[in-house]
């Protein structure tokens, strides 16, 4: 289910890393974002944290530039069956202005074949 805040796309997403997972309330569902996202600072509840063999790298979107590292997660679960497991995502502080826990970007849309239904406000897999 697909709830709008400030006029953009909002779903729940659940991130689980090496056993622990979290439920992200308020994670924006981004075609444009080639790379999808989570929020540093919330993932840190489940051990998240930069080690010395991640990946950093400087990244740009609308709002910027930003600095994040690669992690592969156990499991990104948005709905019903959709979810991929061991899956790379970026970290970063995600400061752009409003209550954002994460990006699903087109990576994982175009992994799991995501259709986004505008009109009823509903995601699903083919």
């Amino acid at each position: 289910m697909i709830k709008e805040l400030s006029e953009l796309p909002f779903i729940e997403a659940t991130v689980t890393f090496r056993g622990q997972s979290l439920k992200l309330e308020n994670v924006l569902l981004d075609t444009g974002s080639a790379g999808t996202i989570f929020n540093v600072n919330k993932l840190e509840e489940i051990g998240i944290r930069p080690e010395a063999n991640d990946v950093t790298q400087t990244i740009q979107g609308v709002g910027g530039l930003e600095f994040v590292y690669t992690k592969n997660i156990d499991r990104v679960f948005i709905q019903d069956e959709i979810e991929i497991q061991n899956f790379n995502v970026e970290l970063g502080s995600m400061d752009y202005g409003l209550e954002i826990d994460g990006i699903i970007g087109y990576d994982f849309m175009k992994e799991v074949g995501l259709v986004i239904d505008l009109q009823r406000l509903h995601i699903s897999i083919k």
